[in-house]
């Protein structure tokens, strides 16, 4: 159960209303973690940027993809809250369901390239603690990305990164869309996803 209360969106300075508006367009709801960020508009402003930078944008590789890196990353993080928002929004932005099926065998699945093994190896590689990222990786990362796509990478991993931490530290609530997404799509059966400290009490068995 969350640990700190949403901030009513309403109370917020006027210039977050349209911000709001394409990202609720975009997803059918305002992450309440957007809204727990709220508590310091700045802090918010400056997530904002960041996350519309690096994932929300055109970027130089697809986002469906970079959604998955980001879910890869997560996963291995352990944040329940980020991985039911990312490979939501991978299948979002276009990935197809046999891919989303086949993530967790990446390794060994002919609907994965090398250079998608490849940014999935950096993406849990880089998510543990210490840092287990190898030279190795980025030689093979470099055969197959340029330099501006490898750091878009690494950007998307660095910011489910702070987003993992943020979330899983505050209990931070999932929206009843994506709880809803997940448990349709079978992610507690197929991955063991647990969303119990994600979810009110009253939720928790429907998750």
């Amino acid at each position: 159960m969350a640990r700190l209360e949403t901030v009513d969106p309403g109370t917020l300075p006027p210039e977050f209303k349209e911000r709001f508006d394409i990202i609720e367009r975009s997803n059918g709801y305002i992450p309440n973690s957007y809204l727990i960020l709220g508590h310091r508009p700045s802090i918010l402003q400056a997530f904002m940027d960041l996350s519309k930078a690096v994932i929300r944008d055109e970027g130089t590789l697809d986002r469906g993809f970079r959604f998955l890196v980001a879910y890869m990353s997560s996963r291995t993080a352990g944040c329940q809250f980020c991985q039911a928002h990312n490979i939501q929004s991978a299948a979002r932005w276009g990935v197809p369901d046999d891919k989303l099926n086949a993530i967790w065998d990446y390794e060994t699945s002919p609907l994965f390239t090398e250079a998608e093994r490849a940014a999935f190896d950096l993406a849990r590689a880089a998510s543990v603690v210490p840092n287990a990222a190898t030279d190795e990786i980025f030689t093979r990362l470099k055969r197959h990305y340029s330099t501006e796509q490898i750091v878009e990478i690494v950007a998307v991993i660095s910011l489910f990164g702070w987003l993992n931490r943020f979330n899983d530290t505050l209990h931070t609530e999932l929206d009843s869309h994506t709880v809803q997404w997940a448990t349709e799509f079978g992610l507690a059966e197929k991955t063991g996803w647990d969303p119990k400290d994600h979810v009110a009490p009253d939720r928790a068995e429907a998750a």
